[in-house]
C-alpha cells in the first residue's frame, strides 16, 4: 500500500521526468545489445548516422526536460562566492589550454595524458586529499546529532566517500604498483585488460561509462536536485547535507568536453546534457550579475568546447586520449566536494 507522501512522490514532474530519462536509455542499450550486437559500455570515436543523432536528440530533450522540473521545484538558492567564481573561471581556462594543445600539438596533448604522466599523478593527488577531507568530515559527522534520521547515516556516508575516494586514488596510479615494482600475479594478470595489479582494468569500458556518467550526474545535476524541493523528502533529507553545492558544480563544468572516446554512450550524453542545462538554470536562477555571467559562460563553454572537442577528435593519436584529461578535471571536482564538505557543520 502506498501512503500518501508516495503517490504525491510518483507524480512528482522530476520522478516523471527522471523515469522517461532512464527509461530512453535502458530501451535504446537493450535494443543496441540485442538487436544491433553493439555492447552497453564500449569506447570507440563518436558515430554520426541517423541512429545516433536521434539518440542523441532523444537524450538531450529528456535531460532539459528533467532539469526544468528540477528548476521549477526549487525552494532555494545558494551562491558561489567571489574567489569561487574566480577559481571555476581558472579552471574552465585550464580545460580551454587542454584544447588549445590538442589543436596546436596532439602528439603533446597524447604524451601529457599518458600513463604515469603528471596529470594522472596530480589526479591521484587530488583524490587522496579528497578522502582525507573526507575523513575529516567524518571525524566531525562522530561528535553530532543529526538534525534529520539516524545518527550511523552520515557517518556511513563520510566513510563511504572517504573509502570510495581513497580507492579510486589508488586505481590511478595501480596502487602504486609501477612505482614500488612488483610483478601482477598471474590470475590477475590474465584477467586484466592491461596486466597491471589494480580493478578497473578488468572491464575498463563498464568502469569508464559508470564513473563518468556517475561523476557527472554527482557534481552537476545533485547541485540542482539540493536545492529543489525533493531535497526536503523524507528519504532525500537525511543525506542532504552531503549532495553537491552549486561550487562544487561550477567548478566541476569543463570536465564535461572531455567526452569524444565515449560520445556514443547515452549514459555519458545524459550527463553532458544535464550538465549544460544545470549550467543554464543556475544562470537564470543567480541572485547576481557576477553570478549570472559566470554560469552564462560556463554553459557557453561547455557547449562549445564539446563542438571543439568533437571536431579535433579525428586528430587524436588515439581515440582514448582525453580520458586522462577528463579524470583530471573529475578529480578536481570531487576534491572541491571533499574541501566543501569539511568546511561545513550542517547537520
Amino acid at each position: 500500500m502506498v501512503g500518501t507522501r508516495g503517490v504525491i512522490a510518483l507524480r512528482s514532474p522530476v520522478i516523471r521526468s527522471a523515469l522517461l530519462w532512464c527509461g530512453f536509455m535502458i530501451a535504446a542499450a537493450a535494443y543496441e545489445q540485442i538487436v544491433l550486437g553493439w555492447h552497453f559500455a564500449r569506447e570507440e570515436a563518436p558515430i554520426h548516422d541517423g541512429w545516433h543523432w536521434m539518440r542523441t536528440a532523444g537524450i538531450a530533450v529528456l535531460s532539459f526536460l528533467l532539469v526544468a522540473a528540477l528548476a521549477q521545484s526549487q525552494v532555494r538558492r545558494e551562491q558561489v562566492s567571489v574567489h569561487a567564481g574566480a577559481l571555476a573561471f581558472a579552471v574552465a581556462l585550464l580545460s580551454l589550454a587542454a584544447i588549445a594543445l590538442l589543436a596546436e600539438s596532439p602528439g603533446a596533448f597524447a604524451q601529457i595524458g599518458a600513463e604515469d604522466s603528471t596529470i594522472e599523478w596530480l589526479s591521484a593527488v587530488l583524490l587522496f586529499g579528497a578522502a582525507g577531507l573526507m575523513g575529516w568530515r567524518l571525524r566531525d559527522r562522530t561528535r553530532r546529532q543529526p538534525g534529520h534520521g539516524q545518527r550511523w547515516v552520515p557517518m556511513v556516508v563520510s566513510l563511504g566517500f572517504a573509502a570510495l575516494f581513497g580507492l579510486m586514488a589508488f586505481e590511478e596510479v595501480s596502487w602504486f604498483q609501477r612505482q614500488i615494482g612488483f610483478a601482477t600475479p598471474e590470475a590477475i594478470a590474465a584477467r586484466n585488460w592491461q596486466g597491471e595489479f589494480n580493478l578497473h582494468n578488468f572491464h575498463t569500458d563498464i568502469t569508464e561509462l559508470a564513473l563518468y556518467s556517475g561523476t557527472g550526474v554527482f557534481l552537476l545535476l545533485l547541485p540542482l536536485l539540493r536545492e529543489s524541493d525533493v531535497a526536503r523528502w523524507p528519504m532525500v533529507r537525511v543525506v542532504a547535507p552531503f549532495l553537491p553545492d552549486r561550487t562544487v558544480a561550477a567548478v566541476s563544468a569543463p570536465m564535461l568536453v572531455f567526452t569524444y572516446s565515449h560520445w556514443t554512450l547515452l549514459p555519458v550524453q545524459a550527463a553532458f546534457w544535464t550538465g549544460l542545462a544545470v549550467c543554464a538554470a543556475f544562470a537564470r536562477s543567480s541572485a547576481t550579475r557576477r553570478e549570472t555571467l559566470l554560469w552564462s559562460a560556463l554553459a557557453i563553454w561547455v557547449g562549445m568546447g564539446q563542438l571543439t572537442m568533437l571536431a579535433l577528435g579525428p586528430t587524436k593519436l588515439m581515440v582514448f586520449d582525453s580520458s586522462e584529461y577528463r579524470e583530471l578535471f573529475m578529480s578536481i571536482g570531487l576534491a572541491m566536494y571533499a574541501f566543501r564538505q569539511s568546511r561545513t557543520c550542517s547537520a
